[in-house]
């Protein structure tokens, strides 16, 4: 019951005080201490570490796979959208062009987009 809620003499709610009192353990440190403790599966799984050149050239790829499904469907909406998408990627890989050149595949998704483009128009 709160003290503030409660009549009665001084030695009434010393008492009912005490009960309600909470103990606090004092909290240590110990958190980098403790070992984490891991599934079997999470202990069997490798990180895999790539290069920043592998994962921008996969970032593009995965890009003009979407774009090559859209094409193929005929969806230029979708098109239209990855289109964007990859020229955002590209500018992210761009220090990574500059020192390797230009991807064949890049130049091939713009000339089959372009054909596309001409075929549906």
């Amino acid at each position: 019951m709160s003290r503030f809620f409660t009549t009665g003499s001084d030695s009434e709610s010393e008492s009912s005080l005490s009960g309600e009192e909470l103990v606090t353990k004092p909290v240590s440190g110990n958190y980098g201490k403790q070992p984490l403790l891991l599934s079997e599966d999470e202990e069997d799984t490798k990180r895999v570490v790539r290069s920043a050149k592998d994962k921008r050239f996969e970032e593009l790829t995965n890009l003009i796979r979407t774009i090559r499904n859209a094409m193929k469907i005929r969806d230029v909406t979708k098109c239209l959208e990855e289109f964007e998408l990859l020229g955002k990627a590209y500018g992210k890989a761009k220090s990574i062009v500059d020192k390797e050149g230009v991807p064949r595949f890049y130049i091939r998704i713009l000339a089959d987009l372009e054909d596309y483009l001409n075929e549906l128009w």
